[in-house]
């Protein structure tokens, strides 16, 4: 019998917990978690933007009226390093908690109020962004984001104040703030600390007698992710993000891990249009450009800086918004983002500040369908005003390196996106005046005259959404030849590489890829390997004339005359000939055919001071120039060096076609002169175009026909 009574003590005790446990279960608001649709990031990016995480929370005990609403305390963890910009001297972070969807198609009349505002003081026992809320008879208005009072008086907070001189204003908005994560590299941590959360309540019957569940929502918002740390190999690889709530009982969340991003490569491997034809004696033009085209990894991965560049540069056609041809402005005033879960498609996040203009309608066609009145502007303390709006839009980086001297190379002030594959223009990119590693504020910049390295960098104005998008950059590459000078450089390289911008450069890494106050957003890692661009060829035709003598023979002397023709002019065009007409000196170097033999210095055409290298005196197109080894030549500025020679000449000249011939006969003699004579055509030494297979002598481009 004890037995027996003692089991139904344990029993009724059991029951009597049992009913405790489901009393504190009333009491909790359960808050399922959602991230709805998850992003696409930049696999390139140190702060991209991730997608929003809502909390649905319901049931519970609301707090009655008249009392403070209970604080707790939210914390954002993500699987890599937060990012998101820190205000208010690095103490508060532009992420934001916002309640209830103030200015959403769920609420589209109620205000925005941040807390730290005039209607909403923060000045609490707790430090600056901790504000207290008075529940109301409805906690469906606990956050209606109005001013409110205290004990029937106005909102004002004494010198020295109580706790119970808190809890004036409603605010709806919260600022998060860096938390400490395990080590000195690792912010992945946002904390929004002293929350107040009134729970929905229990579900009420409304005038159809319907029986309706209250919901809270809790929106996480503006939060960057650093993308590189996510996926150093693989592409489309998640960002997780985690909420946890601590200091109070009044709420638990169901599933609080989300998937809130996918990451992907937002350029493809940059395609490089070379050009290796250029040649040091012919003035350039713009046709035929190299070039650098960049394509987008994903079909939004170029964006403008806010929406107010896609309604100064393109049309809602009542699906989508179209670039205008030709525009490319840049708007001084900016639009507010204010529509909590809108898409606008920007580099910006939400953002309500006093200095931006809200569009008409709100949100704009084409983001949202049910326009919005209480989009009232955040302003605090902390900075909150700054939250969200990007430094700059998306920006890609035209890097060179190598660049010949004496040249310049000059980049279009505009370029047009297109759909990629096609000729359709579906956005504009222009460029800005930027450091050398992209950074600084938008300044438009015509062309440029570069040196060996530069970086010419593009922003964003207007881009589809909605299609994968190319951007070709011409590179229009000029100069006029200075043959004296050897000028433009010859056989150097000219690399080119590309990538996003602003990108991290010689700059650190470890700092770039953490929340910073100062560093740009959005911020890239360097992107794109160099590749040839372009290089000049210098400007010969090489002949050899393997046997020439002016050398003493029994009867008289021999002499070898020369004859070198500028054979760049032609028929032109009209005809099927491509060559230009070029000119330049001429220089002979004399090898002799005995060691012992007393060397004979090189030469060039000089009229000004005969013999003298680098030459002056230039074979025009067409002119043959003509010169007797033994008597030198006046017309041409050559001395008589070659006098008592016999060996073999190389001849360079400072023009790419050229041909040659050389007469050996007695010294002195006429054409019709008995004895010994014999003419024979020069050897081209430069490469055939058409010659792969066997080594160039000369490595350069000249005339070769064969012989």
């Amino acid at each position: 019998m004890a037995e027996f009574r003692k089991v139904v003590f344990a029993l009724a005790f059991g029951a009597l917990l049992a009913g405790t446990s489901t009393l504190a279960n009333a009491q909790t608001s359960i808050c399922q978690s959602n991230a709805g649709v998850p992003p696409i990031v930049r696999e390139e990016s140190f702060a991209d933007l991730v997608g929003d995480v809502v909390l649905d929370c319901t049931g519970g005990i609301s707090t009655p009226a008249g009392q403070s609403v209970p604080a707790v305390n939210f914390t954002v963890t993500l699987s890599t390093n937060i990012t998101s910009r820190l205000l208010s001297g690095g103490l508060f972070s532009e992420a934001l908690l916002i309640i209830d969807e103030p200015n959403s198609a769920i609420n589209p009349a109620r205000p925005l109020l941040a807390c730290g505002d005039v209607g909403a003081p923060d000045t609490s026992l707790s430090g600056p962004g901790v504000c207290g809320i008075i529940a109301t008879a409805n906690p469906l208005n606990t956050y209606s984001g109005t001013t409110a009072v205290k004990n029937a008086t106005a909102c004002v907070i004494p010198a020295t104040p109580t706790a119970a001189d808190f809890g004036c204003g409603r605010p709806n908005v919260f600022q998060g703030r860096q938390g400490v994560a395990q080590n000195a590299n690792q912010t992945n941590i946002i904390v929004f600390n002293g929350v107040p959360f009134d729970p929905p309540g229990p579900s009420v019957t409304n005038d159809q007698g319907v029986l309706t569940e209250r919901h809270r929502f809790l929106r996480f918002t503006n939060i960057r992710a650093n993308s590189p740390s996510v996926s150093p190999s693989f592409q489309l690889t998640q960002i997780v993000m985690n909420i946890g709530v601590n200091g109070n009982n009044l709420l638990a969340i169901n599933n609080p891990q989300q998937i809130v991003a996918y990451v992907q490569k937002g350029l493809q491997p940059t395609s490089v249009g070379t050009r290796f034809d250029f040649v040091q004696c012919i003035v350039t033009s713009a046709s035929n450009a190299p070039s650098i085209t960049f394509r987008e990894g994903f079909a939004s991965s170029f964006k403008t800086k806010g929406f107010e560049h896609i309604l100064a540069n393109g049309t809602f056609d009542g699906s989508y918004y179209r670039y205008t041809a030709g525009a490319q402005a840049y708007p001084a005033v900016q639009i507010r983002q204010n529509v909590p879960g809108a898409i606008y498609n920007t580099e910006s996040g939400f953002t309500s500040s006093s200095a931006q203009v809200n569009p008409a309608p709100n949100p704009p066609n084409g983001v949202g369908t049910t326009p919005v009145t209480g989009g009232t502007t955040l302003s605090n303390g902390t900075g909150i005003a700054s939250a969200g709006i990007a430094t700059q839009g998306t920006r890609l980086a035209v890097t060179f390196r190598d660049v010949p001297a004496g040249l310049s190379v000059s980049l279009p002030a505009t370029v047009n996106l297109v759909r990629s594959g096609t000729a359709i223009v579906t956005g504009v990119a222009v460029r800005t005046i930027t450091d050398a590693n992209g950074i600084g504020a938008f300044s438009a910049a015509g062309g440029i005259a570069i040196g060996t390295d530069l970086v010419a960098v593009y922003e964003i104005l207007f881009s589809d959404p909605f299609a994968l998008e190319d951007m070709l950059v011409p590179i229009v590459v000029s100069y006029t030849p200075n043959l004296p000078s050897n000028q433009p450089e010859p056989g150097k390289i000219a690399q080119v590489a590309g990538g996003f911008a602003p990108f991290v450069g010689n700059l650190s890494v470890n700092t770039w890829s953490q929340a910073s106050s100062t560093l740009p957003v959005p911020r890239f890692r360097s992107t794109g390997a160099f590749a040839n661009l372009f290089s000049v060829s210098k400007c010969s035709c090489n002949i050899l004339f393997p046997f020439v003598t002016n050398a003493a023979s029994i009867g008289g002397n021999f002499d070898t005359g020369i004859a070198i023709a500028n054979t760049s002019a032609n028929p032109g065009t009209a005809f099927g000939f491509s060559g230009q007409a070029q000119q330049g000196s001429v220089q002979f170097w004399y090898y002799p055919s005995l060691a012992a033999a007393p060397p004979v210095p090189t030469q060039c055409t000089n009229t000004a001071s005969p013999g003298t290298c680098p030459g002056t005196k230039n074979v025009l197109a067409g002119e043959t120039l003509t010169y007797v080894l033994s008597q030198g030549s006046s017309t041409w500025g050559l001395l008589n060096t070659g006098a008592g020679f016999t060996g073999y000449v190389i001849a360079q000249t400072s023009f790419q076609y050229c041909h040659a011939f050389a007469y050996i006969s007695p010294q002195g003699a006429g054409p019709l002169t008995p004895g010994m004579s014999v003419g024979y055509l020069g050897l081209i030494l430069d490469k055939d175009r058409t010659e792969d297979a066997l080594a160039s002598r000369t490595n350069q481009l000249g005339e070769a026909l064969s012989q």
